[in-house]
C-alpha cells in the first residue's frame, strides 16, 4: 500500500526489517524450577517470531536498510501465557516467561515467571524462544517486546499494573481438576497499555519521545490444547510482532529548501497505546497532549555528497503513537530558514495530517507499523511545501516479504451470505449498505488461523447504536487449525427514530499480527432531497435538517428535486429505479404528487387549504423503489400574515403639525396620515412581513418610495416606506392613500389614508 499525497506542509517515510548479520544467541540463566525436556507436567512449544530481529544491541543505526537495526533490536520479550479448562471458556493469567537482553531475572510475589533464550536465524529471518509451558488446560499467548511494565487506566487514574497472580490447577489432567483463576483475566488484560508520555519531565526520558528499542506486541490466541498429559511431543507456533508506533523521516536539501530543520514535535497526539490490540487510549479530546521536542541532526540536511557520505534523507527522525484522523493531529517542525548567506531566523510550521483535494482538507489516519516520509521542497518563512509517503512499516515488496500464515484477507471487500442476509448489499466501494428498519441484517464469513477481534466503532459518542452484532447467530464455522467465523449483524429496531443513521466502521483485529480489516457500513440511502427554485416561490427547504417550510395560505406549493438510488440486477441487467413520496397517515390537508420511475425528477407538495391555528405540522416518505432506502422529510406550515400596524411604525417628520390617528381614516378602522400641504413635507412607514411586500399608491399630489430595513431575529424583513408632498397648494388636499399588499398573501392588505393640512400661519412679529 503506497499512497502518495501531494500536500503543502509534510512528507512521509520509508521502512524496511533488516535482518542479523550473523546468527546469534543470547542465554539466560533458568530458574531451576523449570524442568527439563522429559517434565511429564510441561509441554516444550517452540515459539518462532517471524520478524528480523536483533538480539544484540547495535553500534550504531544501519544507514542503508529502510528499518534500522536500532529499530529491530529486541531488549526485552514478555510472553503472558493464559490458560482456561474449557476451550471457550474464560482465560485468566497462568505463567510469565521472559528474555532479557541483559540477562534480567523477572521474579513476581504472586505469579510463576520463567526465563528463556532467543536465536536468531538470519537466513530465515525469524527468531525462536524455546518454551516449557505446564500442562492441563488450553492456553493463549500474547507477547510484548521491549515494554516490560504495563499500565493501567481506571478513570483519571493511571498506575502501573504489578498484580500478577498465577491460576492455580489441583489435579492437572484428571477429570476432577480445579482451577482457581489467577489475575488478571484475559478480557481485563486487553485493556493494559503502555506507560503514558510525560510532557513535564525535563530532560524527558526514552519513553517520553519514543527512542529506539521500540514497542512491540503480537499474540496467538487460537486455544493451544495442552490437557493431554500423554503427549510430549513439542509444538510449533508462529507470529509476527508489530511495532506499536508510527515512523517519520524527513527528506531534506537544507541547500535547496533553505530550512535546516532543529526539533520535531507532535500536537494534538495520543500519550499511549493499548497494547492488544494495538490501539490508541485517549478518546477525550481535551487529554490529547503535545509531544516533547526531538532534536535533529542538521548534517543529515544537507545535499548528498557521495565523497563527504552525507544524505538528505534522516532515517527515524520521529516516532508516535497511532493517531485517528479525529484527533486532527500534526507535526511541529522547528529550524532555521537562511533568508540569505549570511542571515538566518527562528522559524516553525505545523504540518497537519491533512490531504487537500479541491480545496477540501480531509485528516489521514496515522497508523501503527506504518511510515511516513516528509520530503520537504520549499520553504519561505511562513510557509512549507512537501510531499507525503505512507507505507505499512513491513509492506511486502518493500519490507519483509512474510505474510503470517495466520493471516486473513484485508482488501477484498466482503461477500454477504444471501440466506441469512436482508435488505443488505455490498457496494461499488466495499462499504455495506443496510436499510434502517426492522428486520434488516447481513452475515458474512472470515477465515484466519486465529480468533479474531470484532467490535463496531461509531464515530461520536453520542451516536445513535442503531447496529448491534447478532451474538446468538454469530460465531466459528469450522473448529479446526483453520478458522472460519461467521459475522451476524442486525439493525436494532429499538432505537430505530432516535436520530441520524451515523455510518459505522465494523473493524475486525488479528491479534497474533496485529493488523486490522475495516468494514464501513453506512444506512441505506434514501432519495436525495433539494429544493427546486420557482420563481415567486418564497416556500424554503433545509437540506441538513430535511425541512420544507411552507407559508399558511391556500393553494401554496414547494418543489423537491429527488435522486434516488439506481440498482442492477447482476443477472438479467434489469435496472430498478425511481421514488415514491408518501404523506404522514391521516394527515390529508397536504398533497403530494408521484411516483416517479426515474431515478431523478421533481415533487411537488400542495397546501390546497390553510390550516388553523399553528403550528401544524407533517412528514413525507421518500422511499427509493431499488433499495428501499427512506428520507423523511418535515414540513411545517408558517404563519404569512403581515404584522400589526401600531403608532411607534410611524415616523412624523421634523415638523409638529404632522400627525397619525390609528383609526382616523375611512370608515374609522384604518389609519389617517396628516401632512403640512408643504412640498417635500414627509414621514416615514416601517412594514414587517415575512417576505416582503407591493406598495401601490393613490393621489397625484403624493407619491412613496421603499427601501428595506434590518431583518428582525424571527427572520422576518422590514419594509421602509416614505411618502411625501410632491405637489402644494398650501391648502387641504385628499385621496392620498398606500396600500400595501403581503407577498406570499394578496388577501393580506393593510391601507393608510393621507391628506394634507393648511400649514400653520407663520407669524411676523
Amino acid at each position: 500500500m503506497n499512497i502518495k499525497h501531494l500536500f503543502s506542509i509534510l512528507a512521509a517515510g520509508l521502512f524496511i526489517l533488516t535482518g542479523c548479520s550473523e546468527e546469534n544467541e543470547v542465554v539466560n540463566p533458568t530458574p531451576p524450577d523449570q524442568g527439563g525436556t522429559d517434565d511429564p507436567t510441561r509441554r516444550e512449544v517452540l515459539l518462532t517470531l517471524k520478524n528480523n530481529l536483533v538480539l544484540k544491541a547495535p553500534d550504531t543505526k544501519a544507514g542503508e536498510q529502510i528499518a534500522t537495526a536500532v529499530e529491530n533490536y529486541i531488549y526485552s520479550l514478555d510472553v503472558y501465557v493464559f490458560g482456561s479448562k474449557e476451550e471457550n471458556g474464560t482465560y485468566t493469567f497462568q505463567e510469565l516467561h521472559y528474555f532479557r537482553d541483559e540477562a534480567d531475572i523477572v521474579t513476581l510475589p504472586n505469579g510463576k515467571a520463567y526465563s528463556f533464550n532467543l536465536t536468531g536465524d538470519v537466513n530465515a529471518g525469524t527468531t525462536s524462544g524455546l518454551l516449557k509451558l505446564n500442562k492441563g488446560l488450553f492456553i493463549k499467548l500474547y507477547c510484548v517486546a521491549n515494554r516490560s511494565k504495563l499500565y493501567k487506566t481506571d478513570g483519571d487514574a493511571v498506575t502501573l499494573f504489578d498484580n500478577f497472580k498465577s491460576l492455580e490447577q489441583s489435579k492437572p489432567g484428571m477429570p476432577d481438576n480445579v482451577v482457581t483463576a489467577g489475575i488478571p483475566t484475559e478480557d481485563e488484560f486487553k485493556t493494559l497499555h503502555t506507560k503514558l508520555i510525560d510532557v513535564t519531565t525535563d530532560p524527558p526520558t526514552a519513553d517520553d519521545v519514543l527512542e529506539s528499542p521500540l514497542p512491540m506486541s503480537g499474540a496467538y490466541t487460537t486455544p493451544l490444547d495442552l490437557t493431554d498429559f500423554g503427549t510430549s511431543a513439542r509444538t510449533q507456533i508462529g507470529l509476527k510482532l508489530s511495532r506499536m508506533v508510527a515512523r517519520f523521516d524527513v527528506i531534506n536539501d537544507a541547500e535547496k529548501s533553505k530550512f535546516t530543520v532543529e526539533k520535531i514535535s507532535m500536537g494534538r497526539g495520543q500519550s499511549a497505546a493499548q497494547f492488544f490490540p494495538i490501539k490508541t487510549l485517549v478518546t477525550d479530546a481535551d487529554k490529547l497532549i503535545t509531544y516533547p521536542e526531538r532534536e535533529i541532526d542538521a548534517e543529515n540536511q544537507q545535499a548528498d555528497d557521495e565523497a563527504a557520505g552525507t544524505t538528505s534523507l534522516t532515517q527515524g527522525a520521529f516516532y508516535t503513537y497511532p493517531s485517528p484522523k479525529e484527533d486532527n493531529g500534526y507535526l511541529m517542525l522547528k529550524g532555521k530558514y537562511a533568508v540569505n548567506k549570511t542571515e538566518s531566523t527562528d522559524v516553525s510550521y505545523k504540518i497537519p495530517f491533512q490531504q487537500m483535494v479541491n480545496g477540501v482538507g480531509t485528516y489521514i489516519e496515522v497508523a501503527y507499523n506504518h511510515r511516513y516520509t516528509i520530503a520537504i521542497t520549499k520553504a519561505d518563512k511562513y510557509h512549507l511545501d512537501f510531499n507525503l509517503k505512507v507505507a505499512e512499516w513491513d509492506e511486502p515488496g518493500d519490507l519483509d516479504p512474510y505474510e503470517p500464515d495466520n493471516e486473513f484477507d484485508k482488501k477484498t471487500p466482503v461477500t454477504l451470505l444471501a440466506a441469512e442476509s436482508q435488505d443488505a448489499y455490498v457496494m461499488g466501494d466495499g462499504r455495506v449498505s443496510v436499510l434502517a428498519a426492522n428486520g434488516s441484517k447481513f452475515a458474512f464469513t472470515m477465515g484466519s488461523n486465529t480468533e479474531l477481534e470484532d467490535e463496531l466503532v461509531y464515530h461520536s459518542a453520542t451516536a445513535v447504536k442503531w447496529l448491534v452484532k447478532d451474538e446468538e447467530n454469530s460465531g466459528p464455522v469450522t473448529k479446526a487449525a483453520s478458522q472460519e467465523t461467521k459475522y451476524v449483524y442486525k439493525v436494532d429496531e429499538a432505537v430505530l427514530g432516535n436520530g441520524k443513521q451515523e455510518d459505522i466502521i465494523i473493524r475486525l483485529t488479528n491479534p497474533a499480527s496485529g493488523m486490522n480489516k475495516e468494514i464501513k457500513v453506512i444506512a441505506t440511502p434514501g432519495p436525495v432531497m433539494s429544493l427546486t427554485t420557482v420563481e415567486g416561490n418564497y416556500n424554503k427547504f433545509d437540506p441538513l435538517t430535511l425541512t420544507a417550510t411552507i407559508y399558511n395560505v391556500a393553494a401554496q406549493t414547494i418543489k423537491l428535486h429527488a435522486v434516488a438510488e439506481t440498482r442492477i440486477d447482476p443477472d438479467s441487467k434489469a435496472e430498478t429505479t425511481g421514488s415514491t413520496a408518501t404523506v404522514k397517515s391521516g394527515d390529508t390537508w397536504l398533497k403530494a404528487d408521484g411516483p416517479l420511475t426515474t431515478a431523478e425528477g421533481d415533487y411537488t407538495l400542495t397546501l390546497p387549504t390553510a390550516k388553523t391555528p399553528l403550528p401544524v405540522t407533517t412528514t413525507v416518505t421518500f422511499a427509493s423503489t431499488a433499495s428501499k432506502g427512506e428520507t423523511v422529510v418535515k414540513v411545517v406550515l408558517k404563519d404569512p400574515a403581515l404584522k400589526d400596524l401600531s403608532q411607534d411604525d410611524f415616523k412624523m417628520g421634523t415638523r409638529s403639525d404632522n400627525t397619525v390617528n390609528m383609526t382616523g381614516g375611512t370608515g374609522g378602522s384604518i389609519p389617517l396620515v396628516s401632512l403640512a400641504d408643504v412640498e417635500g413635507n414627509s414621514f416615514t412607514l416601517t412594514v414587517s412581513s415575512p417576505e416582503g411586500v407591493d406598495i401601490a399608491t393613490d393621489g397625484s399630489w403624493f407619491e412613496t418610495k421603499a427601501g428595506n430595513g434590518s431583518t428582525q431575529a424571527n427572520g422576518w424583513k422590514q419594509t421602509i416606506i416614505t411618502g411625501k408632498v410632491k405637489t402644494a397648494i398650501g391648502d387641504v388636499q385628499t385621496g392620498g392613500k398606500i396600500t400595501v399588499t403581503n407577498k406570499i398573501d394578496a388577501t393580506d392588505k393593510y391601507v393608510v389614508e393621507v391628506v394634507t393640512t393648511k400649514p400653520a400661519e407663520v407669524v411676523v412679529p
